[in-house]
């Protein structure tokens, strides 16, 4: 019993005091200031806390990074290295235009023969296109519709309830 009533004097003391710190003029918390100090190691701005991140981050991303080929470097001064790294950076940036052009070169060429192969080829009378061929024009002959592509004449038709262009003899012949 007795020890019921010291807990209930020690909960109601707590509730004086936390009451009385509610209704004073205090903050909410019980700092009344910033208790960091800018220069000081540990703080965010400060120069050494600065440098160690720096430095735990550059190992970090070190230890990630696999091993690229390397080259060998002579360096004779400053000035020779740099101008060293300005050479190879712009060896690099032509080389990278030289392949981007012959890249581009291979893909005209490849678009060029599938347009010739396009335009010679000519799909056997019968043969069935569930769409048409791009560059088709629609013409009338005889008062039936027929699309010509490339040498080649399609007439509309059903087939299994749908829509299919087949291949057909010239019309005009």
């Amino acid at each position: 019993m007795m020890y019921r009533l010291a807990k209930l004097a020690g909960f109601s003391v707590l509730a004086v005091v936390l009451l009385i710190i509610e209704t004073s003029n205090l903050p909410d918390s019980f700092l009344t200031e910033a208790q960091a100090v800018v220069g000081r190691p540990i703080t965010p701005v400060s120069y050494a806390g600065v440098a160690r991140r720096t430095t735990r981050r550059t190992v970090y991303a070190a230890s990630t990074v696999y091993a690229a080929p390397t080259t060998t470097v002579v360096v004779t001064d400053d000035n020779s290295y740099e101008e060293q790294q300005v050479a190879e950076a712009q060896q690099q940036a032509a080389q990278a235009q030289q392949q981007a052009a012959q890249a581009e070169q291979a893909a005209a060429e490849a678009k060029q023969k599938a347009i010739e192969a396009e335009q010679q080829s000519t799909l056997p009378v019968g043969a069935t296109l569930p769409s048409l061929p791009s560059g088709c024009a629609s013409k009338t002959v005889n008062e039936q519709s027929y699309f010509t592509c490339n040498g080649n004449w399609f007439r509309p038709a059903m087939q299994n309830g749908n829509i299919v262009y087949a291949v057909v003899a010239d019309p005009n012949k």
